[in-house]
């Protein structure tokens, strides 16, 4: 179901989670009511509406929770692609250090995983991440620096140093492949029940088509929310994915010109 929800357009995904938890509410009110409404006496109605409020501002609470985590989550992936892009400009400035065909053919491996990584979009992430040309790239540019051959001390700290940072692009490569399995934040299943348990509380009040509305309005509002969690949850999925617009910075800088 998740899976279906990210392949969708961002105004169709919008609009299927938010007229589904409309349209869910509406049912499990009007049901309600039905059943329970002719139980119900006066300090049922004050306890329910106290615990109507209640409910309310812990589903508030738990939507700031699950935005908060899935924001640091993909913070987290972000700084990992600044660093790995970060580290590719200093392997290019110092593989500029060597002159030969060597250093030469390295250059052209990393210039080749830049850009096919900015043109995959994470879809080898999940299908394919340790057999993809990109990924092939990277370990083709790691056996030819440990064969790099040194002619001096200098430049045997200087091939350690562009191992160190192939070491480094290769494990911050990981943090995008830990990332790619699509799931649904525990929370948001915290979340669905609080709902289901407001909307039995709301039934205490009279229902009305106006009353209807807001409460409808209110449901349309979460449902945005929970969207937005879901889809943050899965960064390199979906229409609010991250794009790799740390490696797509400097190839329009010319990193070309640099390696070159």
């Amino acid at each position: 179901m998740l899976e279906f929800v990210l392949r969708l357009s961002f105004w169709q995904g919008l609009f299927l989670t938010t007229s589904s938890i409309a349209m869910i509410g509406i049912a499990v009110i009007l049901l309600v009511k039905k059943y329970v409404a002719p139980h119900l006496k006066k300090q049922h109605e004050k306890v329910g509406r106290l615990l109507f409020r209640v409910s309310a501002g812990l589903i508030a609470l738990l939507i700031s929770l699950s935005y908060a985590n899935e924001r640091v989550a993909q913070g987290k992936i972000i700084d990992a692609l600044e660093e790995e892009a970060s580290l590719l400009v200093n392997t290019a400035f110092v593989l500029d250090l060597f002159e030969n065909a060597h250093s030469d053919l390295i250059r052209e491996k990393i210039i080749k995983y830049i850009d096919l990584t900015i043109k995959d979009e994470w879809k080898t992430v999940d299908s394919n991440p340790y057999f993809s040309e990109a990924t092939n790239q990277l370990k083709e540019a790691y056996v030819l620096t440990a064969q790099l051959s040194t002619a001096d001390s200098d430049e045997a700290i200087l091939k350690n140093r562009l191992l160190d940072n192939l070491d480094g692009v290769i494990q911050l490569m990981q943090v995008r492949i830990y990332s790619k399995t699509a799931l649904i934040p525990n929370l948001i299943y915290i979340l669905c029940l609080g709902l289901l348990i407001m909307w039995i509380f709301y039934t205490v009040y009279p229902i009305d088509l106006i009353s209807m509305g807001f409460i409808t309005l209110y449901n349309i509002f979460i449902g945005t929310l929970i969207y937005f969690v879901l889809a943050l949850s899965n960064p390199l999925a979906g229409p609010l994915k991250i794009d790799a617009h740390s490696f797509e910075v400097i190839q329009s800088k010319g990193i070309e010109k640099v390696v070159n």
